[in-house]
């Protein structure tokens, strides 16, 4: 978790920040968030509006994000916690594989899990609508998953900052 900030906004700029510098490792797309103070439900960051970032490296390979977070406030400052996100990666505009966490949603699955594209049927179920369990999934994990070319030379180091907080 990063240092505390004194304001809702700069520990929400931080958040911004931190995440926008991990992405670029893969995407020049833009990150934006949705709130900047506490408030009675999660707010969005969302890469690309919402849609599907294509990756530098492979043109035909894509990256969507979506994290839900909230603003809180501890003794020592304000900070931001994430309380669900959707990661999937895509390949000429078909889902490979999507990590999910949406505690909050209406779906009966709470848990951290994964989808996988496969057309295998399995009993009476399609594969690929499984809800694969994994616990918690960090962004920086998803994001050397999907490293090919990097766009930075640090790419590495990002990604080890990431997984450290």
């Amino acid at each position: 978790m990063a240092p505390p900030s004194k304001t809702p906004a700069e520990a929400v700029e931080d958040y911004r920040g931190r995440t926008v510098r991990l992405l670029s490792c893969l995407t020049s797309a833009h990150a934006t968030v949705s709130g900047y103070q506490a408030a009675d439900h999660p707010h969005r960051l969302l890469l690309a509006r919402g849609d599907a970032a294509r990756l530098h490296a492979e043109s035909r390979l894509t990256l969507l994000v979506t994290e839900q977070y909230e603003v809180r406030q501890s003794t020592a400052g304000w900070y931001v916690e994430i309380v669900g996100y959707l990661y999937a990666i895509g390949y000429e505009g078909r889902e490979l594989v999507s990590y999910h966490w949406h505690p909050g949603g209406k779906s009966p699955i709470t848990q951290p899990h994964v989808h996988v594209a496969a057309n295998v049927e399995v009993g009476d179920r399609w594969f690929g609508k499984v809800h694969l369990p994994t616990g918690m999934v960090g962004l920086e994990q998803v994001v050397a998953l999907a490293i090919g070319e990097p766009l930075r030379d640090d790419w590495e180091r990002l990604i080890n900052e990431a997984a450290a907080r």
